[in-house]
């Protein structure tokens, strides 16, 4: 798991057996990392550790090979509730105190199975899905997002512009698109604020 923004993109680092940390481009792998920690790429480190159960032997394996059963089920939640306090060091004792935000209100960039997508929150944004944008006078605007998957290309944001009274519902209102930068703070729309809107 990531979260931030270069050059403060922050994961959980993975300790080994020996003491060395694996390098942010490689995780997991044989031996399993014993211990996770706050780590940013700006050159940060949380001073605290947060130790990983080991691994369960003899595992039970179904007919694809894939593990399972309650020890490992346990296991796994040992091992994302140890990521999930990383990303509590970094946000606590880091990003908030660094930027004013927390990370989980930037578009992150990762991969799906379909190729990469942006995330917002941990959800994973679609193309003309409609997000709220913080502006410079504190408001949060609603944007429509846009993005053609080229990862060279820039993120735009779409939204309306007003009209005079007699105009709407006549006509539709025009709209408008600006370049949507990496540091731009966004949030999902509520439930309430969707209802009776298309």
């Amino acid at each position: 798991m990531r979260w931030g923004q270069e050059p403060h993109e922050g994961w959980a680092g993975e300790k080994l057996p020996d003491g060395s940390w694996l390098a942010p481009t490689r995780g997991g792998g044989d031996p399993d990392p014993v211990a996770v920690q706050a780590v940013c790429g700006g050159g940060w480190r949380s001073e605290r550790e947060h130790p990983l159960p080991a691994r369960p032997a003899n595992i039970p394996r179904d007919d694809r090979g894939l593990p399972y059963g309650p020890e490992y089920d346990a296991w796994i939640a040992a091992r994302e509730a140890a990521g999930n306090a990383c990303w509590e060091d970094g946000n606590a004792a880091h990003y908030q105190a660094l930027l004013g935000h927390e990370p989980h209100t930037q578009l992150i960039l990762d991969r799906s199975d379909g190729g990469p997508r942006h995330y917002l929150d941990g959800k994973p944004v679609h193309t003309g899905g409609i997000l709220e944008l913080l502006t410079d006078s504190e408001d949060w605007l609603p944007v429509r997002y846009e993005w053609d998957w080229n990862v060279e290309h820039a993120l735009r944001a779409y939204f309306n512009l007003g009209l005079p009274a007699p105009a709407r519902g006549v006509t539709e209102p025009p709209d408008v698109s600006v370049a949507l930068p990496s540091t731009a703070i966004l949030r999902w729309r509520s439930r309430d604020q969707l209802k009776g809107r298309p």
